[in-house]
């Protein structure tokens, strides 16, 4: 079965009441005809962001793309087949403020399209709500090199970006830029690993659990001595083999936080795995003791013994390791790290609509994927018909008509060289 990725087929995606939720949320109101308003339907400006963020095209191509789109199926097909596309003229200032009003809409969106998983619910995690924290370097377009960087909190239970921050390429990875609350455990990689950044958490009334950094977090006994931590893990010498001590961390002029050091021994192939990441990441720079500490996966925690045993702390950061990569295949994949501008509300709409797009895709290449009650474009395929793939070469000369063909391609699959899926 061939299906023809259209706007139609997109849309049958959506969750259920995503126009209802537009007027709940004020976003569209019903206007009486002679007032002739240009938005009376969320779809029509819906359909214009997705298009921009799925193609990554400025303000000025969308609107314009939309412009002449209309303008054919009028000439083709007649003004009601216009009308019914669901098109608008909009002129670029008009689409980037409704850009700038969107993102919490967005999210909804995508909160209700996530199938439920229990893998990170507070019940499974002695009732935290798990926290990631991520960064990654974005470009302006047009700028070479680092521009940028986007910061966000990911809550986990359900992979809402609870909130994204801007910073110049100057800034670094912290989260003393996001706002904590009780009942939450923010984990983070060793970035994320020093006195300051655990402090903000704790002061909060959460708790912190993230990978530990050799050279950036001293740890410390009970009574304020120095804690050896090589000293201590090297013990430990079979694989999976594991361990916590109880440590202190001492950020400058703050009382004393308490929190539990906690290892395991790594297979050799892991280990030397690690290594390698390391020589990667700081070349020559990489000092001797790290590549000792790779032997061992671990990580500091401020949550209780009592709520958290070390195993499942362990456990939970692999789980986290094993959610980064999907992270950083939607950014490689999806673009999440190419910005359109440094206005935080478009950024959430940016990145709400890049995660609407890719758990769209995600949706219509499963089990799940939902057909529009309107005909659908698809054929079955059969020995006379030609392969999909010879329609890649006109796939360029297509690309602007996006919006008003009804082989469109869905967005955020612009780089693809295919329209269509096969199965």
């Amino acid at each position: 079965m061939e299906i023809k990725l259209n706007w139609e087929f997109i849309k049958a995606q959506l969750p259920a009441g995503w126009r209802e939720l537009a007027i709940e949320r004020g976003l569209v109101r019903p206007q009486p005809p002679q007032l002739h308003a240009k938005v009376t339907d969320i779809e029509q400006v819906l359909r214009l962001v997705l298009h921009r963020v799925g193609l990554e095209t400025s303000l000025q191509t969308t609107t314009s793309t939309a412009a002449m789109a209309k303008e054919a199926i009028a000439r083709a097909e007649g003004q009601e087949a216009a009308a019914g596309a669901k098109l608008l003229d909009l002129s670029p200032p008009a689409l980037h403020y409704w850009e700038r009003k969107l993102g919490s809409y967005l999210a909804e969106l995508l909160a209700r399209m996530l199938d439920p998983s229990d893998m990170f619910s507070p019940l499974r995690w002695s009732g935290y709500e798990i926290v990631l924290t991520d960064g990654t370097t974005v470009t302006r377009p047009g700028a070479e090199g680092t521009t940028a960087r986007v910061l966000y909190a990911l809550r986990l239970a359900d992979v809402t970006v609870l909130s994204c921050q801007v910073t110049d390429k100057h800034g670094g990875e912290s989260m003393r830029v996001f706002e904590v609350h009780p009942g939450q455990l923010w984990m983070g990689d060793r970035l994320y690993s020093n006195p300051l950044d655990i402090a903000w958490v704790v002061d909060a009334g959460a708790d912190v659990l993230v990978r530990y950094n050799l050279g950036a977090l001293p740890l410390y006994d009970a009574r304020g001595c120095p804690f050896d931590v090589m000293g201590h893990v090297r013990l430990y010498r079979e694989p999976e083999e594991m361990a916590e001590w109880p440590v202190e961390v001492r950020p400058a002029d703050h009382a004393p936080i308490q929190g539990r050091l906690c290892a395991v021994r790594l297979p050799e192939e892991e280990a030397e795995k690690a290594r390698e990441r390391l020589r990667r990441e700081y070349g020559t720079n990489v000092s001797p003791q790290s590549l000792k500490a790779a032997a061992w996966l671990m990580v500091f925690t401020t949550a209780p013994p009592e709520r958290m045993t070390s195993r499942q702390a362990l456990e939970l950061y692999r789980l986290r390791w094993q959610v980064e990569l999907e992270i950083k295949r939607d950014k490689s994949i999806g673009g999440l790290d190419k910005l359109p501008n440094f206005r935080e509300d478009t950024i959430a709409t940016w990145l709400y609509a890049k995660l609407l797009i890719q758990q769209i895709a995600r949706k219509a290449v499963s089990l799940s994927v939902a057909f529009p009650p309107s005909p659908v474009d698809f054929d079955l395929l059969t020995g006379s018909q030609r392969n999909p793939r010879e329609a890649a070469p006109r796939q360029a000369t297509r690309r602007h008509r996006t919006l008003a063909g009804h082989d469109s391609r869905l967005p955020g699959h612009s780089r693809g060289p295919a329209s269509h899926r096969t199965a």
